[in-house]
């Protein structure tokens, strides 16, 4: 018997990726607030040091390890066919907006350099972004030009780590995937790599996307967390995370930990038989969270050569940039994840294996 194709739709992890958007689009943006004098009266600054909101980064690792498996159960054991749908369709889903945006950011770099922090590299570092290698910037920081990219080049290695395992049934896979992983962080930190690539790809960071398998095996398998359990988990997050931003820790464990606890949260939580209003909601937010991710420092630019320009500064203009900056680029990330997003990944999704399809995560 064929596999119960997964649920398509989970409005409590959707709606967890769209905050952890926020959070990283808040930290920015409220940061150069701050930097811009937007903050004499000193009440963004402490909200900005209540927790590492950047930990959004985190939140969104764990996220790609439920995600992948819980949205890949059609594919394992499909054998070599398997894989290459899995590549064709995370491909598909994640190029085509980031080549285009990180087209603009040089676009706009060339013309104004004070438009946009950032330096622009040789030919290599700009041909190594785009394939989503990690190569160091020209002040050595192992940054593509848009910065956020560094992201990605975590998760492309968490698709090839994944993809060569879809062959064998779902347990085996996660488990061969996860021995993968840890063992190569394990190297990195026992034997550092020479190569600043495979450096950089045995960060510890990567462990998160192993919890997020995990989670996803234990949704398959109809783990669901009691209620006082899923409302006490956030809890004990945001206290984590408050802890890290004043006590020294390795990253893994002050802002993965607490990533873990709000994904499980969200992904261990009985799903609703329908989706209600508010519930579309989060899955529209959430469908839009990587747009958001990449398009608001381009929005955060802008408001900062306008405040520039008409020399605002002052309390209410640091609130007039966070409120409106972090509005307008949700509703551009609305607008392009509804245009151009799904258009471009439609088109490129068309390829099917054997007929089976998987969600568009």
């Amino acid at each position: 018997m064929p596999p119960a194709p997964p649920q398509k739709l989970l409005p409590f992890v959707q709606g967890l990726r769209a905050l952890a958007a926020f959070f990283v689009a808040f930290a920015h943006i409220g940061h150069d607030a701050v930097q811009n004098g937007g903050d004499p009266n000193f009440w963004l600054a402490p909200a900005l040091g209540f927790i590492p909101w950047g930990a959004g980064v985190d939140v969104f690792f764990v996220i790609s390890g439920f995600v992948i498996v819980h949205a890949s159960a059609p594919l394992f054991g499909t054998g070599r066919a398997g894989a290459i749908t899995f590549l064709h369709r995370r491909f598909a889903r994640i190029i085509p907006l980031y080549w285009i945006m990180s087209a603009l950011f040089l676009v706009v770099l060339l013309l104004s350099r004070s438009a946009i922090h950032g330096d622009i590299g040789g030919p290599l570092y700009i041909a190594a972004s785009f394939l989503f290698l990690p190569w160091p910037r020209p002040d050595g920081v192992m940054q593509p030009p848009l910065g956020l990219g560094w992201t990605l080049n975590y998760e492309m290695f968490f698709y090839a780590a994944f993809a060569p395992f879809l062959f064998l049934p779902r347990p085996r896979a996660v488990i061969a995937a996860i021995l993968v992983l840890g063992s190569f962080v394990a190297i990195g930190h026992f034997h550092p790599f020479a190569a600043p690539q495979l450096a950089y790809w045995s960060n510890p960071i990567i462990l998160e996307f192993c919890a997020g398998m995990v989670l996803a095996q234990l949704f398959a398998a109809g783990v669901t967390l009691p209620v006082t359990l899923r409302l006490t988990l956030p809890l004990l997050a945001l206290t984590g995370l408050h802890l890290a931003s004043i006590l020294p820790a390795w990253r893994i464990v002050g802002f993965g930990v607490p990533a873990i606890m709000l994904v499980a949260a969200a992904a261990l939580a009985p799903a609703p038989a329908t989706l209600s209003r508010a519930s579309r909601l989060l899955v529209r937010l959430g469908d839009a969270s990587y747009a958001m991710y990449l398009v608001h420092p381009f929005i955060m630019r802008g408001f900062a050569l306008l405040a520039a320009r008409l020399h605002a500064h002052g309390e209410a203009m640091g609130l007039l940039y966070v409120a409106a900056g972090l509005a307008i680029a949700q509703a551009c990330a609305l607008l392009i994840n509804g245009t151009l997003e799904r258009h471009l990944n439609a088109l490129l999704r068309r390829r099917r294996v054997r007929n089976v399809s998987i969600p568009a995560y």
